[in-house]
């Protein structure tokens, strides 16, 4: 082979290596893409690259997406937290609906003060001459627990001022009228206290006549008188109806009635026509009836013809004699049957109030002998109301702190008595019109009836009771004392204290 071939042969080699070389590198080099697009065959390319592209626009898609649909996770807590805390917001926006204040009167009751009278029965000459027993000095009571009461607040807000009015021991209700009148009308008071000695015509001048709220510390009265007063009589003492009621029922629980022969010895009045009618009643309930009655002529607290009366009861063989009269009569009953040699089982209550030491003392200053007072039993709702107890002991601590008077509770048994009985009305009277205060911001006569009303945890010694709307009586239980000359005292019978209906 000639040169010329060889080297025409070489170039061919060359030209095809360099064509191979060119063809791969082409396929290779990303560099050399742009040589390749003019190709027809390479024009699918393109078009596959932007049909490729949905998958990485797929992935990046459900991640957003994903992630709203988590946000309501942190957008519920924010959303709730605001929900809850406006909830409460209502409530005190919407006002408290106001508690109508009844109407009533204002008579005695202004914005600074409240206004009493006390009424009671004058027995100081009695008691210095020694027929009664000392009951200390009952205005300076109510004065020492009056100011006690005005110097952290007074009632309600309002000071308690007090003015008083006497009556002779014994009054009719003609001449306790007076002081009705000059206690209401003249003075203008809100209440008007009666410590004892009262009638039923001179409680309703207070509450019927005058419609002013009436308080008594003791006394038996009708529900009659409680329904006229309507519901201005409040009572530390009980009704007819509820004491008289029990009367057969406790002694013949004692064995008093069994075999006997029953009368009746009362005054020729209204109250005590209607215990009488409670008591034939009752006796009938417990199988027992009456053999005679005797309605005495009486009049206050004095009662005639008391002869005659007892004269009845010998001839009807009555041994069992049951009596209304007031202590006076009553005494001179005891005397005059015993002097004729009658002496009958005597059966006495605290109607006329004939339960009391200071009675029991008068009847055996008339004659000393026991015999003399032979089965005489009282029914009471008093109970051991005069010995100690923690609030008339706190009491008499306060009035002697302030008056530098101090009373014993066995010599000074009724002082030292009386003293507790007082406070107890002034811190009524501060409960019912601070309650009254509180409640309706304001006192008037409706307010202060309800104040009272309120008062359920009624406690005297060992009387205890209570008041509400439909009850204005107190004490809640009865009992039987049996009169012992030799000490002149009224001794509880074991086992006679019995619980009342309220």
């Amino acid at each position: 082979m000639n040169r010329t071939r060889w080297r025409n042969l070489v170039f061919v080699l060359i030209a095809v290596f360099s064509l191979v070389a060119a063809s791969c590198s082409s396929s290779e080099d990303p560099d050399a893409a742009p040589a390749a697009e003019p190709a027809p065959t390479s024009a699918p390319a393109p078009a596959d690259e932007p049909a490729d592209e949905p998958e990485p626009a797929e992935e990046p898609a459900p991640e957003p997406a994903d992630e709203p649909a988590d946000a309501p996770e942190p957008a519920d807590e924010p959303a709730d937290e605001p929900a809850d805390e406006p909830a409460p917001e209502p409530e005190p926006t919407e006002a408290p609906t106001p508690i109508p204040v009844p109407e009533g009167s204002t008579v005695g009751i202004t914005d600074d003060t409240i206004k009493v009278a006390i009424l009671r029965s004058d027995s100081k000459s009695l008691e210095e001459a020694g027929i009664l027993p000392d009951t200390g000095d009952i205005p300076r009571n109510y004065e020492v627990f009056a100011e006690q009461v005005n110097a952290r607040g007074g009632a309600g807000g309002r000071n308690i001022e007090i003015v008083f009015h006497a009556y002779p021991p014994g009054a009719s209700a003609t001449d306790q009228q007076a002081a009705c009148i000059a206690a209401t009308e003249d003075d203008q008071v809100a209440i008007v206290h009666f410590v004892g000695g009262v009638t039923a015509e001179t409680v309703l001048c207070a509450t019927e006549g005058h419609e002013r709220i009436a308080y008594m510390l003791s006394g038996i009265l009708p529900q009659e008188i409680y329904d006229r007063s309507n519901g201005r009589l409040f009572s530390q003492a009980m009704t007819t109806e509820r004491l008289v009621g029990a009367w057969p029922t406790i002694a013949d629980g004692q064995g008093l009635l069994e075999g006997r022969t029953l009368g009746l010895m009362r005054g020729d009045i209204g109250e005590h026509e209607v215990a009488a009618g409670v008591l034939r009643a009752a006796l009938a309930d417990a199988g027992y009836e009456l053999a005679d009655e005797v309605a005495l002529p009486c009049q206050g607290t004095t009662c005639s013809q008391v002869d005659i009366g007892l004269e009845r009861m010998q001839a009807a063989d009555v041994d069992t004699l049951f009596s209304l009269v007031p202590p006076s009569p009553f005494g001179i009953a005891v005397y005059l049957g015993a002097q004729d040699d009658y002496r009958p089982q005597w059966l006495v209550s605290d109607i006329e109030n004939l339960v009391f030491a200071s009675v029991a003392q008068a009847v055996f200053q008339r004659n000393p002998d026991p015999t003399v007072f032979y089965g005489l039993y009282g029914l009471s709702y008093g109970l051991d109301r005069l010995s100690p107890d923690e609030h008339t002991i706190e009491c008499n601590a306060v009035f002697t702190e302030v008056t530098g008077i101090s009373y014993d509770p066995e010599e000074n048994e009724d002082a030292w008595s009386a003293v507790g009985s007082t406070c107890l009305f002034i811190k009524n009277l501060e409960a019912a019109a601070n309650w009254s205060q509180e409640t309706y911001g304001t006192v008037n006569q409706t307010t202060l009836i309800q104040g009272f009303e309120s008062l359920t945890d009624y406690r005297l010694g060992d009387i205890t009771g209570s008041w509400s709307p439909t009850k204005h009586d107190a004490p809640d239980a009865v009992t039987l004392k049996e009169y012992r000359a030799d000490c002149a005292c009224w001794v509880e019978i074991d086992g006679a204290r019995m619980m009342l209906d309220q």
